[in-house]
């Protein structure tokens, strides 16, 4: 006869002692730390971002005309992207 309170044993699952614990790694709970980190993260590749767009913008800006043909835009192509918003 199996005593219930053994340790249950599953190819990839270990039960013991009222915990489930699977062959990937658990999800642990986040700090107050971590949590500071991911939003400092997440603003510094808001900020790249932000700095890319700015720039593809000006590069834009700075084609001339022949250039601006080769990629098929034009001066009012241009111009229009240039008054949106920047965000």
């Amino acid at each position: 006869m199996v005593n219930c309170n053994d340790t249950i044993q599953l190819p990839g699952i270990n039960v013991t002692e009222r915990t489930v614990s699977t062959s990937k790694q658990a999800k642990q709970p986040v700090t107050w730390r971590a949590a500071i980190i991911g939003v400092m993260i997440s603003a510094a590749e808001y900020l790249a971002r932000l700095q890319a767009h700015s720039r593809d913008r000006h590069a834009l800006q700075r084609l001339d005309d022949h250039m601006l043909k080769d990629v098929g835009l034009t001066r009012s192509d241009i111009e229009q992207e240039l008054s949106k918003p920047f965000l």
